[in-house]
Order: structure tokens, then sequence, then C-alpha cells
């Protein structure tokens, strides 16, 4: 039995070798672009704003079960801005507010990596989906509320290995979210709400990182 144990044992530890000759972690950080959304029922009831562009970051792991395929997780996350005016009604007057605007994602994807004969560049392409976590603060009225979402998203970028562990990791990527911007996220705090259209929230963004390889 002790022998059945230890071999049990031995057998776990190649195991677990292996499968982290296959993972990778990466960390990256981008600028988001500035996007711009409305939404307008009638001359009374309208909404019109935009995200300010803003620093995002975040951080992903990948598995591998191919050599040029991998399966990623990833958390991202931007704070940001966004000047907005509304009206919500006749007998309201047009209102102003610069929303305070916390937008967390968290999606898995699937990479595919293009082999170019030369190990130090690794080209890449990749597509994901998963939830966007908005939240949103009102300053002047100290009020907030929050969201989530569908979103998606897709990206292009290239892995630079400095050695057999590191790389550093450029990267373009469009994140796409609906039902953010507009509706009862904006304007529920305010009273009853005529105006519940929405609009799409496009994220394109630049930036880089670093990969690491783990095990052998």
């Amino acid at each position: 039995m002790k022998k059945m144990f230890l071999l049990a044992g031995f057998l776990s530890m190649i195991f677990v070798s292996y499968a982290q000759s296959k993972f990778r972690l990466n960390g990256f950080a981008a600028y988001t672009f500035q996007d711009n959304f409305d939404g307008y029922y009638d001359a009374n009831n309208f909404f019109t704003g935009k995200v300010n562009g803003s620093f995002q970051w975040g951080a992903s792991a990948e598995y591998f079960p191919g050599s040029q395929i991998s399966i990623e997780l990833l958390y991202q996350r931007s704070d940001t801005k966004a000047p907005t005016s509304f009206k919500n009604g006749a007998a309201n007057p047009l209102q102003t507010e610069n929303f305070n605007v916390g937008l967390n994602y968290i999606m898995a994807g699937c990479n595919g990596y293009m082999y170019t004969g030369n190990d130090k560049f690794e080209p890449y392409g990749g597509i994901m989906a998963g939830v966007v976590l908005a939240n949103i603060e009102a300053p002047s009225k100290n009020a907030s509320n929050s969201t989530s979402n569908f979103a998606w998203g897709a990206k292009l970028g290239t892995n630079i290995w400095l050695s057999d562990r590191m790389g550093l990791k450029l990267q373009a990527q469009m994140l796409s979210s609906s039902r953010v911007t507009g509706g009862d996220v904006y304007f529920s705090w305010w009273g009853p709400v005529y105006l519940d259209t929405y609009s799409t929230l496009w994220q394109f963004s630049l930036g880089g990182g670093l990969a690491f390889k783990l095990g052998h």
C-alpha cells in the first residue's frame, strides 16, 4: 500500500510538472481610448455623453492544450469619467453629471499563435467573451448604481521573448458591452424612468505587458 501511495505521488509530481509547462501568466497595462454614447426617444427623453480615455490594467492565465492554441482566463479593470447630459420628461430640466465609472471585465477566450520560424517572436490573435461589472457614481448626488452585462472582445498582438521564461507583450484590443451606458444605470435615482434605451460601449486600447512561462 505504501508503494502505491509513493507511486501515485510520483505520478502526480510528473503530471503537475508537465501541466505547468503548458501554463503562462500574463500581466498587462494599456490606454483605452474615448467612446461616445447616446440614446434618443423624443425631444424630452434623451441622453448623450462620452466615456473618457483611461488607463487599463489586468492579468490572465493561459493553458495550452496544443502548441499553437491556448485557453485564457482574464481580468481587466479601468476607472474613468463619463460627462453626460440627459433629460427625463418634459417637466424636468436638462441635467448634466460627470459620472465616475469603474469597469471590471471577467472574460474567457481562445488564442491562436503563429509560428514565424523565429522563437523570439510569437504573433497571436484571440477572441473572448464574458461579463462586465460596471459601477456608476454621481458625485453631485452622492448616489451610485451598478450593473452586470454580457461583454465580448478581440485582440491582436505579439510576444517578444527576452529569455526562455519571460517575454514582452505588445497588444491591440477591442472590448464591447451593451446595456452599460444609458437607461436605469444612469437615471434610476432621479425618479421614474421613461427612457429605457441603451447604447453599446466600445473600448479600443493599445498597450503591453509581460508574459511568463511556468514549469520546464
